[in-house]
């Protein structure tokens, strides 16, 4: 009797096992396409509809062969500007090479910009050096540590900032030139120095680095985030942070964790729209 109940609770324990295979499976590789709005009175009517896709943590990964599924969904957004909000790499399993295949292809989709993660920032001075200077020639622009103003009449100037400047005073000084009724937009790899973003008053921050909080579960949420360690803050979705609003994708790809639960990866499309915040 014994045997058989071990039997029985063997064989269950491995049909469930084999069950669950297909869940874990497409929780790390159906594309989740996510939308939101923002909206602010600086937001110019030239600017009414603009789309943002936002790339971030994509450590390597392929979504179909040379990312083919990845970037047919980016295009079907109908992107006007695409954001790379750090770690394209894995520093794990570095592939430089396949970061810049994948870069070649998106930037013909719409202008595209890009900001260092801490993946990148694990590199030798010079390999980094070496490879932001082939994401320029692959039509991809590298903004470090500086602000761009992005068309005439448009009142929109775009921000970067390296991984590691977060935390310091960069920012300010960036801010510091800024035009209180033109729409400041950051590129930003981590969410967790949100009082740095709210303190420079940019209006519209676009981070990631979080991966949705790895695992996700019903009343508790995420579980654990790099920089924000257990039941992290800010992890997935819109954050008002008084006059600040900050936009953190769940990513793409896994690093040194492989494993997402109830955490698909994520693309998001951010549309800008004229009015008031709801």
């Amino acid at each position: 009797m014994k045997k058989q109940t071990i039997a029985v609770l063997a064989a269950a324990g491995t049909a469930a096992a084999a069950a669950s295979i297909p869940y874990f499976y497409r929780q790390n590789t159906d594309l989740q396409a996510d939308h939101y709005v923002f909206r602010s009175p600086k937001v110019s009517e030239a600017l009414n509809g603009f789309r943002i896709v936002q790339v971030s943590d994509l450590h390597n990964r392929e979504f179909g062969k040379g990312n083919s599924h990845l970037l047919a969904l980016i295009e079907s957004q109908r992107p006007d500007l695409i954001a790379i909000t750090g770690d394209l790499i894995d520093s794990y399993h570095p592939n430089p090479a396949k970061a810049l295949s994948f870069a070649r292809q998106v930037s013909k989709l719409a202008p595209c910009y890009y900001v260092t993660g801490n993946h990148e920032h694990r590199m030798s001075r010079e390999k980094l050096d070496g490879f932001l200077q082939s994401l320029t020639e692959a039509g991809v622009r590298v903004l470090r540590n500086e602000a761009v103003e992005l068309g005439l009449g448009r009142g929109f100037r775009l921000i970067g900032v390296d991984c590691q400047q977060a935390r310091t005073d960069t920012l300010t000084r960036l801010m510091k030139r800024r035009d209180p009724e033109e729409l400041n937009v950051l590129l930003s790899h981590k969410p967790h120095y949100a009082e740095n973003y709210q303190k420079a008053r940019v209006d519209l921050v676009l981070t990631g680095h979080a991966h949705g909080g790895q695992w996700r579960f019903p009343l508790v949420g995420a579980v654990f985030a790099p920089g924000q360690g257990m039941l992290p803050k800010y992890t997935d979705g819109m954050y008002r942070l008084g006059n600040t609003v900050m936009c953190v994708s769940r990513g793409l790809g896994n690093s040194s964790f492989p494993l997402r639960i109830e955490n698909k990866p994520q693309l998001i499309t951010l549309t800008l729209r004229r009015g008031e915040p709801e």
